[in-house]
């Protein structure tokens, strides 16, 4: 998934059902085998929790097991990667992407 990249909105690749996520709210791409999350301007903000603290958050790297909250939801880095290993839109088609073995072990807690 190196070099990946994934949209995360009510018309994202990595699809929120939640009114208050923008279309395109925010990205996550993995470079370098770390992952980068950025705001993609959305109108509610983009947040990571922290010590049960809300924080606006624009762009950098974060931690696989960090959650964030989108509008009044709140999702895992790591749960958000795994949609994405699922269904991936690439070119206007559907296709499988896998996730690292070391990722998987942590996402199906074998």
């Amino acid at each position: 998934m190196n070099g990946r990249t994934f949209i995360l909105g009510r018309e994202g690749h990595i699809y929120l059902d939640s009114p208050t996520a923008s279309k395109h709210h925010a990205e996550i791409s993995i470079r370098e085998g770390k992952v980068f999350l950025r705001d993609l301007g959305s109108t509610n903000g983009t947040f990571l929790l922290k010590n049960k603290t809300r924080v606006r958050f624009k762009e950098g790297y974060v931690n696989l097991l960090q959650p964030i909250v989108i509008g009044k939801r709140t999702y895992v880095i790591q749960d958000l990667l795994a949609i994405a290993s699922d269904f991936a839109a690439v070119d206007n088609h559907t296709t499988r992407v896998e996730l690292p073995e070391e990722w998987k072990k942590n996402v199906t807690g074998d």
